[in-house]
């Protein structure tokens, strides 16, 4: 299979690290929700089952049991990964960053939460590994479509009580005492 730029079609985003690599696996990685009956889901699943048979028979192996799709509730989950460096032909290693762009296609430098609307720019690259044969979705470019800012306090504005002035931290101090003489 020729290396081919693709793009997914709009859907909600869950598991989104685009800005940097995922610390555990060093990896981008950006996972799209459909709801299960859409022609969309099923057209998806489609081209990667086909992707896989493909290598399936090219290889002449089994196929993986990992595929960048399964079934969540109401939903199909697509998983969409990047390496966060790539060794070229000359064994010289590049860093990769991930294009985010607006809806008008504005690069912009936002933080995508979950429940964004998002097209994801992507590769499918087939592999065999260990006598099993799949494909995985490498993708390059986040097209934000509505976004939902990732919040890092896990907390919403609420009615109730408001600061008039932000107050100084008692635990940290503005003076610098060189000298340790003084006592609690």
């Amino acid at each position: 299979m020729a290396m081919e730029k693709l793009v997914s079609p709009k859907a909600k985003c869950k598991w989104v690290n685009v800005k940097s690599p995922h610390p555990d696996y060093d990896t981008y990685q950006i996972t799209l929700m459909l709801p299960v009956k859409s022609e969309e889901a099923k057209d998806l699943m489609g081209k990667i089952d086909g992707w896989v048979a493909d290598e399936v028979k090219a290889s002449g192996k089994q196929a993986s049991e990992f595929l960048p799709y399964k079934e969540d509730g109401d939903d199909i989950i697509f998983k969409f990964k990047q390496k966060a460096s790539i060794k070229g032909r000359g064994g010289e290693s590049r860093n990769i960053k991930i294009m985010v762009v607006d809806s008008h296609m504005k690069p912009c430098n936002v933080d995508i939460g979950w429940g964004s609307t998002v097209k994801v720019s992507y590769s499918p690259i087939p592999y065999t590994v260990n006598g099993k044969s799949g494909v995985t979705l490498y993708f390059n470019a986040v097209q934000v479509i509505d976004l939902v800012e990732y919040e890092t306090s896990g907390f919403a504005k609420e009615e109730g009580f408001v600061s008039e002035e932000p107050s100084e931290n008692p635990f940290v101090t503005n003076e610098s005492n060189s000298s340790n003489e003084e006592d609690f």
